[in-house]
């Protein structure tokens, strides 16, 4: 699905009637038996609250509550951030300490801040003037992608308006299975 945060068509330089995204939201499956069933979903966005780039893994939850604790807080996650600052962390969902059955999830995080202030395009511009590849996609790659994101390019899905510094268009929760709900990243 496609977004475009309100007031972008009285940005300078763009067409009164414009319907380039300026939010996509998509739900993929990877053709392969070890991810049957596993949805990808991806955001991405401008003018949203937080400018980041994370990979959250949630985990199914378990089929039986053997221990009573329904409902649970959140399910297990581990969640890779690659910017602003490099982070890991894993989120379990597991019984509070102490007497009675109350469900708490806890959070164990890593955190390192890079040494250097170099944003993403700055590494990607230095490693083509230094002739390092190991940045880029290799031809095949990027016809691959393509495959996924052409059938959708141009006016095919419709562009849904979005406030900005909002998550994205509510349409967006659409590609969520079941309860599920779009990891938030903070800032």
């Amino acid at each position: 699905m496609r977004g475009q945060y309100g007031g972008y068509l009285d940005v300078e330089g763009v067409t009164p009637h414009s319907s380039v995204e300026t939010f996509v939201a998509v739900r993929l499956a990877v053709d392969t038996w070890r991810w049957a069933g596993v949805p990808v979903l991806i955001r991405a966005g401008k003018c949203m609250p937080v400018t980041a780039t994370e990979v959250t893994v949630r985990f199914r939850r378990p089929p039986r509550d053997i221990f009573g604790l329904a409902p649970l807080p959140a399910a297990n996650e581990l969640r890779f951030r690659v910017w602003p600052q490099t982070q890991l962390s894993l989120t379990l969902a597991g019984k509070k300490p102490g007497a009675g059955w109350e469900p708490e999830s806890q959070e164990l995080a890593f955190t390192q801040w890079s040494g250097e202030d170099m944003r993403p395009y700055d590494r990607l511009i230095g490693a083509a003037l230094d002739a390092n590849r190991w940045l880029f996609a290799r031809q095949d790659t990027v016809e691959a992608a393509w495959q996924v994101v052409d059938p959708v390019l141009g006016d095919v899905t419709p562009v849904h308006p979005y406030a900005r510094g909002s998550w994205g268009p509510e349409e967006a929760d659409r590609l969520l299975p079941g309860r599920d709900a779009w990891h938030d990243p903070a800032g």
